[in-house]
């Protein structure tokens, strides 16, 4: 009787066993809660406002792939760029203007359309380095400034595009002034006479451009082409009135006249290139106080 009690007690333990393993797998296989999409849309933009980009594009990812998603979809794509963009790097800003130009590719005329471009050419600044460096980035935000302001000419970006082209403009300006300086060094004249005429005819509103006139009059005087110089030198003293680089012209004029036009000789050192800034320095804010001053 015993062993009859004994098995069937270890009968019922092994049911029951079998019957909670049953129950934990059903309960493994039970379907998770779908969210409406009006959730996951608040539930990533929440993350973005917190700078957890990884974790908002979780949610992205959800209603790229729901069927019901409606116009949270197009939502969703520009979204997960811009948590792209959030994150600062270089491959991240590749992954960025890859999805707005996808964006682009099929829906060029919808109203997201300007603010994808803006974007693109947001993300090339901000690769953007110092003028002696590769200026692939400066080039290619360019040309995407441009296309906010061209194709988009009724949208908010374009007032910005405008001032960021003009910085970016003279990056470029920059670089072909610093590549002009290291050929007047080296004593090539007719390449710097080339760099820094590039300047003056393809980045007029550049912000230096007396410093670069005052390049192209040196190149021009060394380079044995006196008249021209002469020409520079002399807009440069009408127009900057008593600045140092208005004083550095004047020396050379008088110095041209001295020798009758002909060029410094190969052995004489050249007087040192009056220095200046060639990337417009940003502007200091002002103490609170600065503010109540006339004229300030």
């Amino acid at each position: 009787m015993r062993r009859v009690s004994y098995a069937m007690t270890l009968a019922i333990l092994l049911l029951l066993s079998a019957a909670a393993c049953h129950h934990k797998r059903n309960a493994a296989k039970a379907p998770a809660e779908v969210l409406p999409v009006e959730t996951l849309w608040a539930k990533g933009q929440a993350a973005m406002k917190k700078h957890h980009a990884a974790t908002a594009r979780k949610y992205f990812d959800q209603i790229a792939l729901r069927e019901d998603a409606g116009e949270y979809k197009n939502k969703a794509d520009i979204a997960t760029a811009d948590s792209y963009r959030m994150e600062h790097n270089v491959s991240s800003y590749a992954e960025a203007i890859s999805r707005y130009q996808t964006f682009l590719a099929f829906h060029a005329t919808r109203p997201e359309a300007a603010y994808c471009q803006y974007e693109i050419a947001e993300c090339y600044l901000e690769e953007v380095q110092t003028p002696d460096r590769d200026i692939t980035p400066a080039t290619r935000a360019q040309e995407a400034y441009r296309n906010v302001i061209e194709n988009y000419p009724n949208s908010p970006y374009v007032a910005d595009a405008k001032k960021k082209l003009q910085r970016v403009s003279d990056i470029l300006a920059a670089h072909e002034i610093k590549v002009g300086d290291f050929y007047l060094k080296d004593k090539d004249y007719g390449g710097a006479i080339a760099r820094y005429r590039t300047v003056i005819d393809r980045y007029p509103s550049y912000w230096n451009m007396p410093l670069v006139k005052f390049r192209l009059g040196e190149a021009l005087y060394r380079g044995n082409q006196p008249e021209e110089a002469i020409l520079y030198f002399r807009q440069i003293v009408q127009e900057q009135g008593t600045t140092q680089l208005a004083k550095a012209a004047s020396k050379r004029l008088a110095q041209i006249e001295r020798r009758d036009g002909k060029p410094p000789s190969a052995t004489e050192k050249p007087d040192k290139l009056p220095g200046g800034p060639l990337v417009e320095p940003k502007a200091k804010n002002k103490h609170w106080w600065q503010f109540w001053k006339r004229g300030k």
